[in-house]
């Protein structure tokens, strides 16, 4: 399902235009991503629950400095499914 089939989805639903839908999906798109930006958890019931996790610095060994290079740390986004969601797709 792409954006647009899901904008579809929710236009037929809702009663929204395809328009209005579009814009209420980009719209949501948006905030999450602000919110995992500003490392807010964001929790869509019936979904699931989004969050970022931060991967740990470690050691690379480094031929040029003949030594370690410290890496830096990674926030990466993660997604935890609600239970509703698990037994639905079961």
């Amino acid at each position: 399902m792409t954006t647009q089939d899901l904008a579809n989805a929710i236009a037929a639903e809702s009663g929204l235009t395809s328009i209005q839908a579009d814009k209420a999906l980009s719209a949501l798109a948006a905030n999450v991503v602000n919110a995992l930006r500003n490392n807010e958890e964001v929790y869509l019931a019936g979904i699931g629950t989004f969050t970022t996790s931060r991967i740990p610095r470690e050691m690379e060994a480094s031929s040029i400095a003949n030594g370690s290079t410290r890496l830096e740390t990674t926030r990466v986004p993660h997604f935890e499914p609600t239970n509703d969601l698990i037994n639905a797709i079961r």
